[in-house]
């Protein structure tokens, strides 16, 4: 009995101990809701699972034992074995009487992709949650929310599953540390207002934009209209480089929901702004310097090694280049108040600039530090609107008063001509009686001259008119027009040109027996007729090589009836070396070979003008040659179902060609 007795207390004291230990590892956090007036940031509490499980989205799951871990994910302190590439969040939510029955807005900004649960059921996807990284799709809504209702009960949990397979390439590649997300909820008010307000927000930075690209526009014309003045150009491609800065900021800004396009905006962003401030100390030192010192070629070395800096991206490497950024600040900052002590002109100008600059971003610094709370509570609120209105003329001070100062110092460049000008006007009159002097002299020598200019007239004429004869000879017509009114011919592209590739049979040995003399002068007179032969069908000869010859039709002038002219002309071809070799010592037979498709065509060369073609299609007319017979025509499959229905052709068995694989050609039926 003794012993039963001490077996129940035992039992008794077991079932005591593992209550106690089931009460502590149960214990849950629980976010208690008693309002939404503002929005609020559910940034506590949040219970968090590595993996993924469909029952941990479930109402009743006991989470109790999970970790708790930040939401936003900072890949810079946590390890690929706490989060690799998705995980589970939990976050149980009691929620006031006042606030059950009612629809509110939840907000997620996120990294990755996501999948939103209440009480175990799906309310929001965002974004694929893939088996593998390839198939993750990742989405950010940013400030598009979507709706949550509180029913009676007061007890919820949101479970959120989440992936971001990218999370620590995305670190290593741009230096984002956080991967994972930030959950809000307001009142649907207050969510309408928020994109209203980042609506004005998005229009402010566009219209500093417009005055960005506006400046930079403004001041490369001034250099391309006065090139001597290169400060302009500097301050162009300063400009530049801070619009396209604003223009990337300014995507980030969009409903955009794809985070790797706003990671590399952000991440460009700070590439661009990084060689910003070279340019913007090279600008200084043109305006005022006459020379550039030697310390200037610090800030142009410190550009190559800003590019190497960005290419390997070590961390160390991010430390050195923000250091010197600073250190080129520092310089132009120290020329600006050097200017204005040792009172160079305009020097006021710049330097008023960059106090406004300072005065309103301080300004903007005390405001935010001092409605810290607002902003956190409400971050696209009023208060957001209030600080882009004040941030923005303190972003446009430093470029406008740079441009006023070009303003001003080519104001002071105009008066000076003007002077000149006046002082030239009183030379003019000294000089103008020795001018009347010489007309007269001139007037004397008047008709010699005018005889001198009609014979040299008659003469640029002539050589003219055989500098044109030339380039028809060498080059098409159409191309000619071209470097007559333009100076230049751009390389164009064709989509149906037939081409004509040809050689001779046996040149080699026919060549051997013939002395040079006769052998270019019975070539001189075959092409010559090939010529004649194509300028009759429409065709253009682009070049000979040796004894093959290569023609187009439908370039460079457009022809519908490019393959039927072409296939005349080698017709007549094969007929015109028939006839000759009646009555000729030598016997000259071709292997002609046509194809369709295609082709590019331009001028090479500079000192030596030679119009050619390049493509597939020319390749592919020289196989269709190289397989051909002597005196017939092969053609390719694509010009035979151009010309089926016009000429009868001999279908030939399937031929391997080299580079090409297998491919059907057909003969002209003779």
């Amino acid at each position: 009995m003794n012993n039963l007795k001490a077996i129940g207390l035992a039992l008794l004291f077991t079932i005591s101990a593992n209550y106690n230990l089931f009460a502590q590892n149960f214990q849950i956090s629980v976010l208690k809701i008693d309002s939404i007036s503002n929005e609020i940031v559910l940034n506590k509490y949040w219970k968090y699972q590595k993996g993924d499980d469909t029952a941990w989205a479930s109402f009743d799951f006991d989470d109790s034992r999970w970790d708790t871990l930040p939401t936003n994910l900072n890949v810079s302190k946590i390890s690929e074995n706490v989060f690799k590439d998705k995980g589970w969040f939990r976050l149980h939510v009691q929620i006031d009487s006042s606030l059950r029955n009612k629809v509110f807005a939840l907000k997620i900004d996120q990294q990755g992709a996501s999948e939103i649960f209440l009480n175990g059921s799906l309310i929001a996807t965002h974004g694929i949650i893939g088996s593998t990284a390839v198939k993750e799709e990742a989405s950010n809504p940013k400030l598009m929310p979507f709706l949550i209702e509180f029913k009676d009960d007061p007890n919820y949990v949101l479970a959120i599953r989440y992936s971001n397979a990218a999370a620590f390439d995305n670190y290593k590649l741009y230096g984002i540390e956080n991967a994972g997300f930030t959950l809000s909820i307001c009142s649907n008010e207050s969510a309408v207002k928020r994109i209203a307000n980042m609506g004005i927000v998005r229009a402010i930075f566009i219209v500093i934009l417009t005055v960005f690209l506006s400046i930079a526009f403004l001041h490369i014309l001034l250099f391309l209209f006065y090139r001597r003045q290169r400060s302009n150009l500097f301050f162009f491609l300063f400009m530049l480089a801070i619009s396209s800065m604003w223009l990337l900021i300014l995507f980030t800004l969009t409903t955009s929901t794809d985070p790797k396009s706003n990671m590399i905006a952000f991440h460009y962003a700070k590439v661009l702004f990084s060689f910003a401030i070279p340019l913007l100390s090279i600008f200084i030192y043109s305006i005022f310097y006459t020379k550039f010192p030697r310390i200037s070629w610090f800030v142009w070395g410190s550009i190559p090694v800003i590019v190497i800096f960005i290419y390997f991206n070590l961390s160390w490497m991010n430390i050195t280049h923000s250091i010197l950024n600073l250190l080129i600040v520092v310089d132009v900052i120290r020329n600006i108040i050097r200017s204005i002590i040792n009172k160079k002109n305009g020097a006021w100008i710049i330097g008023a600039g960059f106090l406004l600059f300072t005065f309103f971003f301080l300004l903007v610094a005390v405001l935010a530090i001092t409605s810290n709370q607002q902003l956190i509570t409400d971050p696209s609120g009023f208060m957001v609107f209030v600080l882009a209105s004040i941030l923005m003329p303190g972003l446009i001070s430093i470029p406008l008063s740079m441009s006023i100062f070009l303003a001003r110092d080519s104001a002071n460049t105009n008066r000076n001509l003007e002077k000149q000008l006046e002082n030239v006007k009183l030379l003019s009159a000294k000089t103008l009686e020795q001018e009347r002097e010489k007309q007269k002299i001139l007037e004397n020598q008047k008709e010699k001259l005018e005889i001198m200019v009609d014979e040299r007239t008659a003469e640029l004429a002539l050589a003219k008119e055989k500098t044109e004869e030339l380039l028809l000879n060498t080059l098409p017509l159409k191309v000619v027009n071209e470097l007559k009114e333009n100076g230049k011919s751009e390389p164009e592209s064709f989509e149906n040109v037939t081409v004509y590739f040809s050689d001779i049979v046996g040149f080699t040995n026919i060549s051997s027996t013939l002395d040079p003399k006769t052998l270019i002068h019975e070539l001189n007179e075959i092409f010559t007729a090939f010529d004649d032969i194509m300028t009759k069908n429409d065709c253009e000869r682009i070049k000979t090589i040796g004894d093959a010859y290569l023609a187009v039709s439908g370039m460079p002038k457009e022809n519908i009836h490019h393959a039927e002219n072409m296939m005349n002309a080698a017709i007549e071809i094969r007929d015109f070396l028939e006839k000759r070799n009646l009555n000729s010592k030598v016997e000259w037979k071709t292997r002609i070979g046509i194809h369709t498709g295609k082709v590019v065509g331009g001028i090479v060369g500079v000192r030596k003008y030679i119009y050619d073609v390049f493509g597939d299609t020319i390749n592919t007319a020289s196989r269709m040659e190289s397989n051909s017979e002597p005196m017939r025509i092969n053609v390719s499959e694509t010009t035979y179902a151009i010309l089926k229905d016009k000429y009868n052709f001999i279908e030939r068995e399937i031929i391997t060609v080299k580079g090409k694989g297998s491919m059907q050609m057909f003969f002209l039926d003779d």
